[in-house]
């Protein structure tokens, strides 16, 4: 929404420079020209704000992973996939309300969520439905999340115990939730690469 916003203003701020350079036009060197530049404009105008507004909407994650599984034959890996999103979807307010570190942490992990659902669903339409080989690839990224949604559910249950006990607070904690974040990071390292 962000991006539409910008590119709406920019295409609006151009619209307005052509049209006072049409009006210089028209009331200082030809009328002639200034009205043909000023149809210009607003086509220009008409065509470019159109093009802004009816921009092809990106179909929603889940949806793209449901449809990739023409067959039905993905259903369970399907559904895992999407439980392992909304679960970790589920936490987004409390982590907003975390501080930015975690925050970061939180999108970096829905990141990785979405990444997998791109990648199953890209398996499952690329898939060879008649020789039907072993999906170890998708069967590896419904594993990774697993391990991820097991590892972020530590992570908020650590987060929430450290905020509901500040008094007794143990070293023990805080070593928990570096070493957790570490192994994070090595499993998106590892993901990535």
């Amino acid at each position: 929404m962000q991006d539409k916003k910008k590119l709406f203003m920019t295409v609006n701020t151009f619209s307005v420079i052509i049209f006072i350079m049409c009006m210089l036009l028209i009331f200082f060197v030809d009328w002639k020209i200034g009205i043909g530049g000023t149809v210009l404009w607003l086509l220009y105008t008409i065509l470019a704000n159109k093009m802004v507004f009816t921009e092809e909407k990106e179909e929603p994650l889940e949806e793209r992973l449901r449809k990739s599984n023409r067959k039905r034959l993905f259903t369970k890996e399907v559904n895992s996939l999407l439980d392992q999103y909304n679960s970790i979807k589920s936490r987004e307010d409390y982590m907003m309300k975390s501080s930015s570190g975690m925050t970061d942490l939180y999108y970096k992990i829905l990141e990785q969520a979405e990444s997998n659902i791109d990648s199953a669903a890209a398996y499952m339409e690329s898939y060879d439905y008649y020789t039907k080989p072993d999906p170890e690839y998708l069967t590896g990224i419904v594993n990774d999340g697993e391990v991820l949604v097991d590892r972020f559910n530590t992570l908020v249950e650590k987060m929430v115990d450290i905020e509901t006990n500040p008094t007794t607070l143990d070293m023990k904690y805080v070593d928990d939730v570096t070493d957790l974040l570490d192994e994070l990071q090595e499993h998106r390292q590892v993901m990535t690469s």
